[in-house]
């Protein structure tokens, strides 16, 4: 059924799930009738579908590419794991374009090395035709000087065909100029947070490729609601909280230093690392929620793990001049991060993001950041 359908692919560490939902609001606003695939869920013209992983197995992957013609679909936005690359799940599928958002630590504990890591994102780039490359990013600059010969590369980002320019960046979005060849346009993205912004050019990028019109884009991208889980801003009388699936170094630097840019008063920044997953990557994460006036060490999804063990590896990366706190009830470290907040000051909860609960080791316990967040404004406000 793939052979039938335009699909998009999205590969890298971070930002993979904004780009397909501002791709797919630029289908949209253009008239084409879409789908997506990714760590949100899917999503099939009007019909959410579950999804286990970023990318589904091979058989579920291509049995929803048939539900997806069934429905009408046209063209898909479809996020692809480097799991997924590894392990085959996306076998038989000729991808109309590829992206590459960037690429940081993560997955160590499946891929055992940054060069295995980005191996596997690699293997992206052999499977279409034509693609869009964020060189802002060491990785995708490597990526563009090593992809086959064959492959149409776009490249974003400064020095590259596509790029921004006269960025203006508030709680409710950005604004920006676009450059590609002798064109320029101006765009909206009211997604907040900075970096949303290169998430935006590679979002164009992929639309100019596939041959979509700029009214088309700027429209679309001006059209994208909030993606769940992603630098989601919730406001209240003590203030500010944005709920981010930061849960990388890199991630957490950014989404830190984007709030930043827009807080008046204090960071504090509620985050913690999950169990059964990269341990190289923690005390790291710890140096990054540094960056913050205040960080809350708290548990992430422990899975099979102490979760005080896996807060002292945290810790140990914590030496920078930031105040920490260890509160390992995630429900209490919520409520003590706005309970110390003052008007003006922003609450990072880093981490689950759009998650609906919390992993332990044999159970799953409901557990919604966004709702926690809403619900303690209201107490603490």
């Amino acid at each position: 059924p793939a052979d039938r359908l335009r699909v998009v692919g999205i590969t890298g560490t971070n930002g993979k799930t904004t780009v397909a939902h501002l791709l797919e609001s630029v289908f949209m606003a253009a008239g084409i009738a879409s789908g997506r695939i990714g760590t949100t869920g899917a999503r099939s013209g009007s019909s959410a579908v579950d999804i286990g992983f970023t990318t589904p197995e091979a058989s579920d992957l291509h049995r929803l590419f048939a539900a997806m013609l069934l429905d009408g679909v046209e063209s898909v936005a479809m996020e692809v794991s480097s799991h997924a690359l590894a392990l085959g799940r996306v076998e038989d599928v000729e991808f109309a374009a590829a992206a590459f958002t960037n690429l940081s630590q993560d997955h160590l504990d499946f891929h055992g090395s940054m060069e295995d890591y980005f191996a596997a994102k690699r293997e992206l780039f052999f499977r279409a035709p034509t693609a869009v490359i964020n060189i802002g990013d060491t990785w995708g600059e490597r990526l563009a000087g090593q992809a086959p010969s064959s492959l149409d590369i776009m490249t974003v980002g400064l020095g590259g065909d596509l790029s921004a320019r006269d960025v203006v960046s508030t709680i409710d979005g950005s604004t920006f100029t676009w450059l590609h060849g002798g064109s320029a346009g101006t765009a909206r993205v009211p997604l907040a947070g900075s970096f949303n912004v290169e998430n935006a050019l590679v979002a164009t990028g992929l639309a100019l490729v596939m041959g979509l019109t700029p009214g088309a884009i700027e429209a679309g991208l001006a059209a994208c609601p909030p993606v769940p889980g992603r630098f989601e801003v919730v406001r209240g009388e003590r203030g500010t909280i944005v709920v981010d699936y930061a849960h990388t170094p890199e991630a957490i630097a950014k989404t830190v230093a984007a709030a930043r840019q827009l807080t008046t008063g204090r960071l504090v920044a509620v985050f913690g690392a999950g169990g059964d997953r990269d341990r190289d990557k923690r005390p790291l994460m710890g140096a990054a929620a540094c960056a913050a006036d205040l960080a809350i060490l708290t548990n992430d999804n422990p899975r099979s793990e102490d979760p005080e063990a896996i807060a002292e590896q945290v810790r140990a990366g914590m030496t920078g001049a930031c105040d920490v706190v260890v509160e390992l009830d995630r429900r209490a470290a919520i409520e003590l991060a706005v309970g110390r907040a003052n008007p003006g000051d922003t609450v990072l909860l880093l981490g689950k993001g759009h998650e609906p609960g919390q992993a332990f080791a044999d159970h799953t316990e409901p557990f919604d950041d966004r709702a926690e967040a809403a619900r303690v404004l209201e107490v603490v406000g």
